[in-house]
């Protein structure tokens, strides 16, 4: 299970992020998809319908994008 803290999101106002870790053979599909649960049960499953992005940097870090 990835790790994240849905309660700390980076806001700029259209969009939300999340910084996530990956467990050991993790896809970035599925902590996208754990994030996109967490704010569903967070902010209602109206966000489900919301424009998802993710991406993986190089040092590791996953950024699940949620755009307004």
């Amino acid at each position: 299970m990835a790790q994240f803290n849905i309660d700390a999101s980076l806001s700029s106002g259209k969009r939300l992020q999340w910084l996530a870790i990956a467990d050991e053979g993790e896809s970035l599909q599925s902590v996208a998809d754990q994030v996109k649960r967490a704010a569903g049960k967070k902010f209602g499953p109206a966000v489900m319908l919301k424009r998802w992005g993710v991406m993986r940097a190089s040092n590791g870090y996953i950024t699940v994008t949620m755009n307004a």
